[in-house]
């Protein structure tokens, strides 16, 4: 018998996601905000938002069990061939579910190239070179000495590895010599801000406890009701100071570094944190916000190029390309030395 890691998903493109959106379509629209004064206004509408979510996913999300056998473009038309092969195992049973395999297999894969073509446009996705991997044999994970063969030791393994600087006082008197400047009213946030926030969003991007992705917000939020409802909600965190719990829930997921020779120490694996959608919405049009104020001020060092808005590994390239024209134009030679630090 084979086991597997059961849990609830919605298939993507399926009837059961498109009713999954309807009623987030349905939902979110339809929540009443009213006066959004106290913290309390704000987790209120915070849980209303996140009551619509978990109903939609709990009518319309199904139960199943994944093995090393499962095919991401099994559906249920193969469950139901299957079935019927397996109840009369006859000849013309078998010739229609092998037809019904090669029909699903064919509209998974021409609908994943046809993504990658014309949405994401990464053709490199289809390379065997940026496919998964297969991990070395490992032995268990160990820490101070000790291998970790039950759960409790393996959590506590890796809160102590990506925890370790927790509780310990933060030294603030380097602000000290920094001048206060004048303080600035924030302008409440547009829609505008909102949707330029929304489009950068990846359509492959892993969904939090939620279980709302990118994909699904695109469309609900092409409402203008919605829309209002996520700015009211947005302006009245930054004006009361405050965030709701619902934004605060997150999943950890460990994953494993690639290249690594071993995997028996913790550090050889990533955390990484999926948030709520809505959550990390806001904390997009927060950024973006910041970002363009502390360009504006040159408040960011011209040399500092990851994190930073027009300040993309690109535009390094392009500015590069300006500084060896620009010495060509003046009869002069250009060398590059390049160099990582880590």
């Amino acid at each position: 018998m084979i086991e597997g890691v059961t849990r609830r998903s919605i298939s993507r493109g399926s009837e059961a996601e498109k009713a999954f959106i309807n009623d987030l379509r349905t939902g979110v629209p339809a929540i009443i905000t009213g006066t959004l004064n106290t913290p309390a206004d704000i987790d209120r509408v915070a849980q209303a938002l996140a009551n619509v979510f978990s109903m939609a996913w709990d009518k319309h999300s199904k139960e199943v069990c994944i093995t090393k056998h499962s095919h991401p473009w099994w559906d249920d038309k193969c469950t139901e061939s299957l079935s019927q092969y397996k109840t009369d195992k006859s000849d013309e049973s078998w010739l229609t579910f092998r037809r019904t395999i090669k029909a699903a297999k064919r509209k998974f894969f021409d609908s994943q190239i046809e993504d990658i073509a014309l949405s994401n446009k990464r053709p490199w996705d289809l390379m065997e070179w940026v496919k998964q991997r297969k991990l070395p044999a490992c032995k268990a994970i160990q820490y101070n000495g000790q291998p970790c063969h039950k759960m409790d030791d393996l959590w506590n393994t890796l809160h102590n590895t990506y925890n370790s600087a927790s509780g310990r006082e933060v030294d603030l008197s380097a602000l000290d010599p920094l001048p206060t400047l004048q303080g600035r009213d924030w302008p409440p946030f547009s829609a505008l801000e909102l949707t330029d926030a929304l489009a950068s969003c990846s359509s492959w991007s892993s969904p939090g406890p939620d279980h709302i992705t990118w994909v699904h917000l695109k469309v609900v939020l092409e409402s203008h009701k919605a829309i209002q409802t996520l700015l009211d909600l947005a302006n009245a965190c930054i004006q009361v100071g405050h965030w709701p719990k619902h934004f605060k829930d997150s999943i950890s997921v460990i994953i494993p570094k690639p290249g690594k020779p071993s995997y028996s120490t913790p550090k050889s694996f990533r955390p990484t944190v999926l948030l709520n959608t809505i959550g990390k919405l806001i904390e997009k049009m927060i950024s973006n916000r910041l970002q363009f104020d502390m360009i504006k001020s040159d408040l960011v060092h011209p040399n500092q190029v990851g994190g930073v808005r027009q300040h993309s590994t690109e535009e390094a390239g392009l500015f590069l390309t300006h500084l060896v024209r620009t010495g060509w134009a003046k009869g002069k030679k250009t060398s590059v030395v390049a160099f990582d630090i880590t």
